[in-house]
Formats: structure tokens, sequence, C-alpha cells
């Protein structure tokens, strides 16, 4: 248990440092920031750093570089070591015209501001030009399609016809978000411009943020210093699985005292470590080794036979254990409610159980704030119900005294069953935030189920298939809860077979988890063994699938919530749907508008072939775009096919990938 799976770098087979914060402010003049940096060592990165610290390389945070600042280091080889750290000089100029200067930026240039990481890059890693080649043949690896394969295995890469520039001036405040929250990256992405080119030209002394197209998953790219025909700052590591997307920037600068038009960056391209390899220390996670599904129900049904709570609305008992499975059958169990029996009356209870205030008249007293007093050492907490607001209270607090460490519940909610509400979400979010693992007994999927977050999303995985949702690339499934015709059903499972050739086995669907072609989609996907998600919403309409790899569950009342979990996935595809997809449809452009998400192909696939589905939707994004209301990308975006080739064909040549 532990908070082992909290470390998501493990998914990615990189052996790196932990972010380096800044620690001490050296020199500042009115070019360059001089600073030492602190990077937190697990034993396999150090003991690298010691014995071969050529193979080591400091790698900038991206959002820095995309801001125009490089980041330069000493040589890895003078780093002090010592109680699980390095510490190492860096330095900061401005080196793009366009971007803030050291002037704007200073101020955060302070101690605790991370600034990048150490990575390890192993030589036995390297690949040779056929190793390159037989990974992009295979569909392991998407490079951009300028990619050329050098002798040597090192790849050189044309950017996009691209310039990024800032929509308008950066505030301080606006920059202190962007270099100091989670979101920052997120919020770049709105206000950094990417505009088309005739040639990307940059004069002498100065610099240019673009970008190129690149999907990696078992590999991680190093891009070399130094070519010829322009370098690139030093966010030097494109890793894998984060590395996905349309918007790779690259950050080049021309040191030479001559023009460069359109130009070329070489680098290196490494496999990621493998799932059973030792990484930062770290195994990857298989999940809970304790407690089974079974093990777990046993518990539930001493909830349902045991002492009944004093509580006349509803008992909320909890168990409390320790970490063998056998102490299950012993475990002791806890109720909510007065230690006499309620004296409040039936008709005033379920008003006052929603009111918490200090002039509530219901008593909560729940079982959760009878822990402490027995807890002397950490533990595991097993809840029938998913925590309410005052049982969430008490449960962070033991947390941060260390007395429990895991939170098994065994169903969401005793009024809308597995379905969580908003609240219940945010509650999700804190547990992770504090670090206690959360575990779902679920008897819908009648599997346990664990609590992760992936792009700031929270997902429930079975534990076995936990390492593929944090690597598999993911597809949002979108239609109709009506079935698809034998022939409509045949042409998606092509659908599926094409996409699995060109992107290879790392991916996954997820859909709304519902009847219809929501239904067919996750069983084709579970006949290829690729994994298979929901979203699964609180309404009346259609039943839900429910033999499913990873989910989520909203009440009715956090409908369009529920519409941003999608964003895990990197492509829609619509099949022939109604209402519902329509508005996942608009969602989904005016997301691309906002640049929540990239403006990738827009997949909608006629399915059954009848040939005029969608084209009103396209005649309608059409003259939007005509009168000035919708941008010309969003026109070009759709595309209309029936084709599981045609698919293919707009990934590549629009993606502009090998």
């Amino acid at each position: 248990m532990g908070h082992r799976s909290r470390n998501h770098h493990i998914f990615r087979g990189l052996l790196q440092s932990e972010d380096g914060l800044i620690t001490r402010v050296l020199k500042t003049g009115r070019r360059k920031i001089v600073f030492e940096t602190t990077f937190g060592l697990r034993r396999p990165i150090a003991e690298r750093l010691r014995d071969q610290p050529g193979y080591i390389l400091f790698s900038e945070r991206s959002r820095i570089a995309r801001l125009g600042v490089q980041i330069e280091s000493t040589p890895i080889s003078e780093a002090r070591l010592g109680n699980g750290q390095a510490v190492l000089t860096l330095e900061a100029s401005s080196v793009i015209p366009g971007y803030p200067g050291l002037n704007e930026l200073r101020d955060f240039f302070n101690p605790g501001l991370p600034v990048g990481r150490l990575v390890y890059c192993d030589p036995e890693a390297l690949l040779s030009s056929e190793e390159v080649l037989e990974a992009v043949e295979r569909s392991v690896l998407k490079l951009p399609a300028s990619t050329s394969i050098s002798s040597d295995g090192s790849i050189v890469i044309a950017p996009h016809k691209i310039a990024c520039r800032l929509k308008e001036p950066l505030t301080k405040e606006l920059l202190g978000r962007i270099l100091q929250r989670d979101d920052g990256r997120e919020l770049l992405n709105r206000y950094q411009a990417r505009d088309p080119v005739p040639a990307v030209t940059i004069a002498p002394g100065e610099g240019l943020v673009t970008t190129c197209s690149m999907y990696l998953n078992e590999h991680f790219v190093v891009l070399q210093s130094g070519f010829s025909l322009g370098r690139n700052l030093a966010a030097t590591v494109l890793d894998p699985i984060k590395t996905r997307g349309i918007r790779i920037y690259l950050e080049i600068i021309n040191q030479s005292e001559h023009p460069i038009v359109n130009p070329l960056i070489t680098a290196k391209v490494y496999r990621a470590a493998g799932r059973g390899r030792l990484l930062n220390g770290h195994r990857p996670v298989k999940g809970p080794r304790v407690f089974s599904y079974a093990n777990l129900r046993g518990l539930s049904k001493r909830f349902q036979r045991g002492k009944r709570s004093h509580c006349h609305f509803i008992g909320r008992p909890v168990a409390v254990v320790g970490h063998r499975s056998e102490e299950l059958k012993q475990a002791p169990i806890f109720l909510n409610g007065p230690k006499a029996v309620c004296t409040l009356p039936h008709s005033r209870c379920a008003p006052a159980r929603r009111d918490f205030g200090s002039q509530g008249t219901g008593l909560h007293r729940y079982a959760n704030s009878r822990l402490p007093g027995v807890l002397t050492r950490s533990a595991v907490v097993v809840a029938k119900y998913f925590p309410n607001l005052i049982e969430h209270r008490d449960l962070i607090n033991l947390t941060c005294d260390g007395k429990i460490e895991a939170l098994y519940f065994m169903e969401p909610s005793c009024e809308h069953g597995p379905f969580l509400s908003q609240m219940d979400h945010n509650r999700l979010l804190e547990y992770h935030a504090f670090g206690l693992e959360v575990y779902w007994v679920s008897e819908l999927t009648r599997r346990l189920m664990v609590h992760t977050m992936r792009d700031g999303m929270g997902y429930f995985v079975v534990p076995e298939r936990l390492a593929d949702f944090h690597k598999s690339m993911l597809f949002a499934l979108y239609g109709s809860n009506q079935k698809l015709s034998a022939r409509g059903e045949a042409r998606l499972g092509e659908l599926m077979d094409a996409l699995i050739r060109f992107w290879g086995r790392n991916i996954g669907i997820v859909t709304g988890g519902g009847s219809g072609v929501m239904e067919q989609a996750n069983r084709l996907a579970r006949q290829r063994g690729i994994l298979s998600g929901a979203n699964f919403l609180e309404i009346t309409d259609q039943s839900m699938t429910t033999d499913v790899d990873f989910c989520q569950m909203f009440q009715s009342t956090c409908r369009h919530s529920r519409q941003k979990w999608f964003e895990i996935a990197s492509f829609p595809i619509f099949n022939v749907g109604g209402l519902g997809s329509l508005e996942e449809l608009g969602i989904t452009l005016c997301n691309m508008k906002l640049s929540i998400i990239e403006p990738v192909p827009v997949i909608l696939f006629d399915t059954e072939n009848s040939g005029a589905f969608w084209h009103g939707i396209q005649q309608q994004v059409v003259e939007m775009v005509r009168q000035g209301r919708a941008p010309a990308w969003a026109a070009d975006s759709l595309v209309i096919t029936g084709d599981p080739q045609i698919v293919i064909r707009n990934y590549r040549e629009r993606l502009q990938l090998l």
C-alpha cells in the first residue's frame, strides 16, 4: 500500500530526479540570474549520477523554455551529492524576443521554483537506425513526417511551419500562475498562439518557439544541442506517454552570424525501461497486495449482519483493519449515531442531515470521530459508504496525523447507488492531494478498483490494468444508445482494427458506458485486448455496460461536469448518435476553440454508411465559418466518412506523422 501509486513517473520508464527547486540565488544581473538548485534523488539515479555523470543531463522545465528562457547547467560531474540530493549551479537568461525578459521574470526565480530535472540516458537503451525504423514500422513510435533517420540512429526533425507568439503581454499575475501552478502549462496554451508562416526564419542571435507532432509510448527522445541549423533550448527530454500531440514545443535559437531558414533539430531515441524494471527506487504498482474483492465483500456482509446504528435514518459503519487479510474477519466495526437511540423525529431527520452548521439540530456523530482514540498505528479504514462532509473532514485529519493510509468503500451513495456527486469528486481530489489511497469494492463491476489520477481527472481502475491505463492513448467514442446493425458493428470493428494497426496496441477507448453503440464498442475493444473504460451517468434511458477496465461515476446533476472527464482522450470519434452526441460534438469543438484540448481531426464516423447522417453538421459549421462566427479550422477539422482507411489517412496527414 503506502503512496507508491502516486509516483506516476514510474509508468514512463524514465530514470530521473525529482523536480529541481531553486534553493539559493547567487547573482542577479540585467542579462542573467545564477542560482543553486537542489534535486531530490532516489537510489538508482543517485548511483548513476555518482558513477556515470556523462550520461546524465539537465532538462529544463518546458513551460520556462516556452517563455523564451534558457537555463544552462554547470557540468553534471560538478554536482554536490549528499542526503539523497544533488546540488547544481544553473544560469537563466532570456533569449527569445517577444517573450518576457528577466525584468519581468526575476521575481519568480526565487527559492522554491521548480526549474527542471536530471535524466539518465542509458547508452545501452540508445536505438540504432534499424531499431528506430523497426519501431516506426511496428507503430510503437510516431515521429514527425519530416523526420530523417541517420546511419548512427540519430533522427533529424524539421518543425512545423509555425511561429508561436503571445496573444497579449503576460501580466505578473499570469506569469506567476504559469510558473508556479500545476495547471500553468495549460494556461500558457491559451495565451501562446501558433501562427502559420511560409518558412520558419530565425535572425542571427535570436530565437523562435515552434512545434512538431510526436507520439511516444515506449521510447523517449533527447534533443541535441549545437546542430548547425538551430539549437534547441535545454528542455531536451521528450517523455514517453507525456509526449502525445501536435503541439510538442521546440524552442530554437540561432547562435550563428547568419539567418537560419527552416531549422533542423537532431535527436536521439532511447527505449524506456520495461514495466518490470526498477525505476526511481520503485517497482511499478501492481495494485493492492492485501485485500481481495471476495475478502472485502465478506466484511460487507458483517456490516449487514452487525449491530444496528442508533441513527434511525441510515447506518454508516466503518471498520479498522491492519495489513493482513485475515484481520478482516475480526476487524472492529464502529457505528454512527449517538450512544443512545436518536430522539429526533423521523420527519426532521433528512433535513437535519443536510445542515452541518453549528445551529443544526442533527447530532452528526459519525463513526470516524471515534477512530483517533483507537488507532495506535497506521491502519486501513473500510467504510460501507463513500464519506460525507463530516466523515471526510475526520479522514483528512487522520491522514495528516499518519493514522490511516488507505480507504476502502463499498457503495458510493446510499441514495444514488453507484453514482458520485460533484462534492464526492472534489473529496477524491483532496484524498489524492493528502496521499490517502482510495479503493472501491465495486459491486457494479464486481471488481476491486483503485482510484488514480490522469491528466487532472480521477478514475477507478482495475489494479492489473493500472499501468496500461496510464500508458495507453485513448479515443473518446461517442454514439447513440440505439444498437448498430450487424454491418454497422462490423464496420466499427474494422475501424478499431485500423486504429490498432496505425497507433499500436497501447490504445484504448472511453465511452459513456451506456447501451447501443457504447456497449458494442466496449465489446469490440475487449475482444481485441485494448483498454476499455466508461464515464457512467445516472440516467434512466439506457442500461450500463459494466465490464470495463476503468470508469468514473456521475450523478445526474454532474452531467456537464462529466464531459470534462473525456478530456483524457487524445482523439474524439463520433459514431451515429442522437441529441446527446450532438451536444458532445459541440462541447468538443468549443474546447478546441478555447485551447482546452488540441485541434485534432474530429471523426464523424458514418457507421451505418447511410451517406448523409453527418452532412448537415458539416454544412452548419461551414456556414458559421463563412459568416465569421467560427474559426476556419473548425470546418477543416471535421472528417465525415465510413471508411476506416480515410480516418487513418487524415490522422497521418493532418498530424504530419510518418
